[in-house]
């Protein structure tokens, strides 16, 4: 049941230069929004445009073009558009984007469902980190986005993360204030994010993924169109990331965790525990560490410190159950893998969590619950041949054979040789030898080194012998 949110004025800021189509469409999926309970401006921060972006006011009153002389960068756009902004909430936005039409009412309760979080963002079909959802281009045109829309309706609301992309945060205009505006040295675009989510969490604020708001992005179009080579501009813009935080223990941490050293991250993330205590990530940095070292008791009470700043963290949860795990305590493993798929919006968590659970019930012989979550694992669509020849051990498991066939012959088409095999056990027990002998063939061709395939033809061999 949703919570009743009170109606907060918000600021949609959208930075552009050229690209007018797309930022019309942009506008256009905005006036679409539904529902008459979320006001809203558009500030659209004309960045020195060349095209007909200057004329989009046109399209709405609710539509305020704010004409700078050049080219502020993204950064620079945002934090023209954030001045002059009058809502209580305000909205970061691509104007390469077009917003599904339940997108700003999403975001709005999500980020005031939520006393200390910082900034929210929706998922979306071209974005970094466990916002991406694969749906490829089809939030392109108006049916697509509402179709991914009614198909996100019973997603998890919302996920903590550590991070988000700039592509689109909404946020309260007082968190601006207490944090500060982007920092504008980061240019056209590329860490100007990083830079301003890793001071949203030194101020102990939490990050967010709205699961059921969806945005589609056309992906870098303004740098396609200013002709800069996006490596080149990623490279260089780490750099100065790198430079501005290295004297900082909490952004060497960060800095660490992105070169994969989890020591050093731990290493510092001590000292950035002192001089920034609101901080909620150096618990996780110290967990991933402990955990590498094989202290899983100091890991899991890293963990938890994590979890209850942010609670809703998918990562944190399936952690902390791979380190009950470890320890024997498969029931508390258990309890975090399902706390975890409550809130975990994007399909490669999802997967996962669902396989590790149908694993750990398919080992302790609960076969119907592993048959119930590796159906789900299914439903995703990853992974398929080894999907259903674990749908196939399930249904084995439970002494329904002729289920198990059906789904070892799926799996076997695709030349799983661990599914060859499998199915001519299934042949076997029906009493059809013939069959039994090609699948275990089959196997031994797939895999000559299938040391249970070939033992099964030589069995059919001394059978036939007989």
């Amino acid at each position: 049941m949703r919570r009743a949110i009170r109606s907060m004025h918000c600021s949609v800021v959208i930075p552009c230069f050229n690209g007018a189509d797309l930022t019309r469409a942009c506008i256009a999926s905005l006036l679409a929004q539904e529902g008459d309970d979320v006001p809203f401006e558009i500030l659209l921060v004309d960045n020195g445009s060349t095209d007909a972006t200057s004329t989009l006011g046109a399209m709405s009153p609710r539509v305020q073009v704010l004409r700078q002389e050049r080219n502020l960068g993204f950064a620079g756009g945002v934090n023209a558009g954030l001045r002059a902004a009058r809502g209580e909430l305000v909205l970061v936005l691509n104007n390469d984007t077009q917003a599904a039409t339940n997108m700003l009412r999403e975001l709005r309760e999500a980020l005031l469902g939520h006393p200390r979080m910082g900034a929210v963002a929706p998922v979306s079909n071209h974005v970094k980190g466990d916002a991406l959802l694969p749906v490829s281009d089809r939030g392109r045109e108006a049916a697509g986005r509402a179709a991914i829309r009614d198909a996100l309706a019973q997603a998890p609301a919302l996920q903590d993360a550590t991070t988000l992309a700039g592509l689109c945060l909404m946020l309260r205009r007082r968190t601006v204030e207490e944090v500060g505006l982007f920092d504008e040295r980061f240019g056209h675009g590329n860490f100007e994010d990083d830079d301003f989510c890793l001071r949203l969490r030194l101020h102990g604020l939490r990050l967010g993924i709205a699961g059921r708001a969806f945005l589609h992005h056309e992906g870098h179009a303004t740098f396609k169109s200013m002709g800069l080579d996006l490596k080149q501009e990623i490279h260089k813009r780490r750099a100065q990331f790198r430079d501005k935080w290295r004297h900082d223990p909490a952004g060497r941490a960060h800095i660490a965790a992105l070169d994969d050293d989890a020591p050093a991250a731990a290493a510092a993330a001590r000292d950035a525990a002192a001089a920034w205590p609101l901080w909620p990530d150096a618990d996780w940095h110290l967990a991933v560490a402990a955990l590498l070292r094989g202290d899983h008791a100091e890991g899991i009470a890293r963990l938890r410190g994590f979890l209850r700043q942010c609670p809703l963290h998918a990562d944190a949860r399936i952690l902390l159950a791979q380190a009950h795990g470890l320890r024997g305590d498969v029931a508390a493993s258990d309890r975090e893998l399902v706390r975890a798929l409550d809130c975990a919006p994007s399909r490669p968590q999802q997967a996962r969590i669902l396989r590790r659970l149908g694993e750990r019930s398919y080992r302790d012989g609960r076969y119907d619950d592993a048959r119930a979550q590796f159906g789900a694992l299914a439903e995703l669509n990853v992974e398929q041949a080894d999907v259903h020849n674990w749908i196939g051990l399930c249904e084995l498991g439970a002494g329904r054979v002729d289920a198990a066939t059906e789904w070892f012959a799926r799996a076997a088409t695709t030349g799983l040789a661990v599914a060859a095999t499998n199915l001519g056990v299934c042949r076997a027990k029906q009493g059809r030898m013939a069959e039994a002998r090609a699948c275990f063939a089959r196997a031994v061709e797939l895999d000559p080194n299938d040391a249970t395939a070939r033992a099964n033809l030589a069995a059919c061999d001394q059978f036939a012998a007989r």
